[in-house]
């Protein structure tokens, strides 16, 4: 990529964050209340020894996402996300609730082999001003604690390519050997 085509895309994710920051109505996001199916993994969750999945998780389709904070609150960005790519055609996407969404901390002592026995992973990329600096470090570490190597990309739907997305893909690529599958419109 060209340094006047990064520069380019970087002032258009810019202005796109001051206009975001002046449409957004400054309100606490609602608390769902707590089900099955959007389950919170912490530290001690996972994998530990004699615990089974229910029935109700069991048939669900596991996507563990990092880059969030792990409170569950924060599950409903990522099926909002998915119901808009449903929405657009994707049937992979499916229904938000045929997902068992779990939010993963990425200094978890285990992640190696969390990451060994689940196929879905996502990183949710903020669109902050420090969303490059954050979410390389977020990769940084899945890397440094053997975390997967290919990961969905889920951030809001008029985040452009060109910029943040482009970059940050490049680098997992580039320094941490991660492939980041962004989504085309």
């Amino acid at each position: 990529m060209s340094g006047q085509d990064q520069a380019a895309g970087l002032r258009k994710w810019a202005d796109l964050q001051r206009q975001q920051r002046l449409e957004e109505p400054e309100q606490a996001p609602a608390v769902e209340p707590f089900t099955a199916a959007t389950t919170t993994l912490h530290q001690d969750d996972a994998l530990a020894p004699g615990v089974t999945p229910s029935a109700a998780t069991a048939t669900l389709k596991p996507l563990m996402v990092v880059g969030l904070p792990t409170q569950h609150r924060h599950v409903d960005k990522v099926k909002r996300r998915l119901e808009q790519w449903s929405t657009l055609g994707r049937r992979w996407a499916g229904a938000p609730d045929d997902w068992d969404i779990q939010l993963v901390d990425v200094a978890r002592e285990d992640l190696a082999q969390l990451a060994a026995h689940t196929a879905r992973w996502a990183l949710w990329v903020n669109s902050d001003a420090e969303a490059f600096i954050h979410m390389y470090r977020v990769l940084r570490q899945l890397h440094d604690n053997g975390g997967p190597k290919r990961l969905l990309a889920l951030h809001e739907p008029h985040l452009p390519r060109q910029g943040l997305l482009d970059n940050l893909r490049e680098a997992a690529a580039g320094y941490l050997d991660i492939e980041l599958l962004l989504l085309a419109r």
